[in-house]
């Protein structure tokens, strides 16, 4: 049964900031295509906070974990924080810019959950050896 519940917290954090990228590239898409005209719901940006401070906590828990139990790196907690910098200056600016930096933050986030799996991969047959 715990085996059910063991989700890699990279994996998951991955997943969390490729939905991100996509959300924040699709939605300008369904609205040029008029499909989504009554986009008022759209300026309540709550839900996108919720999803930034949810891969902040998945990206705390694991890259500052795996950096201290193992691969001691800098660069995927770099790469995430300019991510999530991104990501923020997306939020903050509404106009030209925003799906810019927020695509941008999206992919930066998960290419630094894959950057510290590989990491940990290497770090782990380096414990085995």
């Amino acid at each position: 049964m715990k085996s059910l519940f063991k989700i890699n917290a990279d994996i998951a954090g991955f997943f969390t900031s490729m939905l991100c990228a996509i959300h924040c590239s699709a939605i300008p898409v369904f609205i040029s295509l008029g499909l989504l005209s009554s986009s008022h719901w759209l300026h309540d940006h709550m839900v996108d906070w919720i999803v930034i401070g949810s891969g902040i906590l998945i990206a705390g828990y694991s890259l500052v974990g795996d950096y201290m139990r193992g691969h001691r790196e800098l660069k995927p907690l770099i790469i995430a924080s300019i991510g999530f910098g991104f990501l923020f200056l997306g939020m903050i600016e509404h106009h030209g810019w925003m799906l810019m930096f927020s695509v941008l933050g999206g992919l930066m986030v998960a290419w630094a959950h894959i950057l510290n799996m590989s990491l940990g991969r290497v770090c782990s047959i380096k414990k085995v050896i």
